[in-house]
């Protein structure tokens, strides 16, 4: 996923700031905050094992109830940008699931996603994803950070799945102004659940699916300095196109999320 120059990261920051509760029925219904057991997918389920050193997630959800925990997520919005739209109304929550639905609202496509509210330098960002078939749209779980270019132009996707048959998925490590990219592509059905994970640390970057190390970075690429947000989104952007056979919706659904901080040891 690209920067996309000054209008991505202009249409990402407008997005965080519009109060998109009333159209996913968030209002006063956030989950309690509460911290997992020790055998709620934080160890068995992590790709790779997450090093015991590390602790208890730092921010973990579930999806559980039927809102989203607006503590934990902001609500992607941007419905009249010119590029990366996003509404509201595609994002829901329900047995214990989180619902990103892209389609056509209003006559238009439309992308939908949350970012979390946690930001953090250097850490493991899990997720359990899939998502369905249809061009036009790609399900993507990707580190934002909180300032594009201050300090830093920085971007690491861990998942970015473009293919309309859902079969392959792109890792992408994007770096400095110009958009330098380094990059490498992952095979599965994503209409099945995996659980994709990328650990980022001091010149390192590992990527992870379902346990298996699926890259390992070293380079100068390596973001250094920024505070990344997790971002999970059905996107539809400029470029993409819907074919035919492309359903009114397309739903990329998450499971969970798991955040973990990095010890001052790996820092």
């Amino acid at each position: 996923m690209a920067f996309d120059g000054v209008m991505r990261g202009t249409v990402l920051a407008a997005a965080l700031v519009v109060a998109a509760c009333a159209s996913v029925g968030c209002s006063g219904h956030s989950k309690r905050l509460t911290t997992p057991r020790g055998g709620d997918a934080t160890q068995a389920d992590a790709p790779g094992g997450t090093p015991k050193s590390w602790g208890a997630p730092v921010l973990w959800d579930d999806f559980g109830g039927t809102a989203l925990d607006t503590r934990k997520w902001q609500v992607y919005q941007a419905p009249d940008a010119s590029s990366h739209r996003g509404i509201a109304a595609g994002t829901h929550v329900s047995g214990g699931v989180l619902d990103l639905v892209g389609g056509v609202y209003g006559g238009r496509d439309q992308g939908a996603g949350v970012i979390s509210r946690l930001a953090q330098t250097y850490g493991r960002w899990e997720a359990r994803i899939r998502a369905d078939r249809g061009n036009g749209y790609s399900a993507t779980a990707f580190l934002w950070p909180v300032h594009m270019g201050d300090p830093e132009y920085a971007e690491i996707d861990f998942a970015e799945i473009l293919s309309g048959n859902r079969r392959s998925g792109g890792l992408f490590i994007h770096h400095g102004p110009d958009d330098q990219q380094v990059q490498r592509t992952t095979r599965a059905d994503f209409t099945k659940w995996h659980t994709v994970g990328v650990d980022w640390l001091p010149g390192h970057v590992t990527f992870w699916m379902d346990g298996k190390k699926t890259w390992s970075y070293i380079g100068s690429f390596v973001p250094r300095q920024a505070g990344m947000q997790l971002y999970l989104r059905n996107e539809m952007r400029e470029g993409f196109h819907r074919a035919p056979s492309t359903p009114k919706r397309i739903t990329m659904q998450v499971d969970w999320i798991r955040v973990y901080r990095a010890p001052s040891s790996a820092r």
